[in-house]
């Protein structure tokens, strides 16, 4: 996957929603860290180049007992440090 700012980013995920017949995905996770991202870099562009990407994906909603299990890898990761 190109960076956004090249405009490859959504060509190829329109290329590859219509080569496989599949839907393409992310979960509501990556989207939440993806406007994070744009919100700290504080751009003008930038938001508009992340909901364009975003637009061509499905967002996932985080359901249990996903939660559950995040919970349990992020405190063991955190242990490990």
């Amino acid at each position: 996957m190109h960076h956004p700012r090249s405009g490859t980013a959504t060509r190829q995920l329109t290329l590859a929603r219509a080569h496989n017949g599949q839907d393409t995905s992310t979960s509501i996770i990556a989207a939440a860290e993806l406007r994070y991202g744009v919100a700290k870099r504080g751009s003008t562009r930038l938001p508009r180049q992340v909901e364009t990407v975003l637009a061509a994906l499905d967002v996932l909603p985080f359901e249990a007992p996903a939660d559950v299990i995040y919970g349990r890898l992020r405190a063991d990761l955190e242990r490990r440090g």
